[in-house]
């Protein structure tokens, strides 16, 4: 257990402060926690913390015996990782600086979705993992590694770019692509477009607007 917890002192001891006040206070919105949430002195909270530490350890233990007699059976095991974090966890308030909290990952309008779709998700500020050579991405890729012989990367489009609502729309359709690659307004010209760039560029949907429309057609 000693030797789980010095391998793992990367994420465990912040999991552990997480859940620690999470299950006490019972909400995991860090924002809503008391000053005292984490108080290092208090002794109950620390062995609320040494809890939370040995379930990991013991999950620890059962995932690998299951990846080890899975292998000597001859089967794989494909794990999946999610491309998006909840606003309400541990990296959402460890790693701040990592994410874009005044945007929200979706989808666009699509065949499946006429308003979008709207996930919830903070978006990544990639500027700003480039700066340690992706190191978050690096530890999550190679503990996920220690259970599985394959893995997913759900919505790995989203690496490259992501449709971005901003915080606080419900609507997927009032996003952009972030980043986005812009054209100049030569490279506009030459797909044939002659009208202004900037009435094709900009929104004119706005909230206020699809609720007048919603309206007028009896409801969505």
């Amino acid at each position: 257990f000693k030797a789980f917890c010095h391998d793992n002192a990367h994420w465990l001891p912040a999991y552990c402060d997480f859940c620690a006040p999470r299950d006490r206070y019972h909400t995991a919105n860090f924002r809503d926690w008391p000053a005292e949430a984490t108080d290092l002195k208090d002794k109950k909270l620390e062995k609320e913390r040494d809890f939370h530490a040995f379930v990991q350890y013991l999950l620890h233990c059962q995932l690998k015996a299951v990846h080890e007699t899975a292998r000597e059976m001859g089967v794989m095991l494909k794990g999946d990782i999610p491309i998006g974090i909840c606003r309400d966890s541990v990296p959402a308030r460890e790693d701040t600086r990592l994410f874009h909290f005044d945007g929200q990952a979706g989808a666009p309008p699509d065949a499946f979705a006429r308003h979008g779709q709207n996930w919830g998700f903070p978006t990544y500020n990639w500027e700003e993992m480039a700066k340690d050579g992706y190191a978050w991405w690096r530890r999550r890729f190679a503990h996920t590694g220690l259970y599985f012989d394959a893995y997913r990367i759900d919505h790995v489009l989203g690496f490259f770019r992501i449709w971005e609502i901003p915080y606080g729309h419900i609507y997927g359709l009032l996003g952009r692509f972030r980043p986005a690659l812009p054209l100049t307004p030569e490279e506009i010209k030459g797909f044939g477009f002659t009208q202004n760039p900037a009435a094709l560029t900009r929104p004119l949907l706005t909230e206020e607007r699809l609720e007048e429309l919603s309206d007028a057609a009896g409801g969505w």
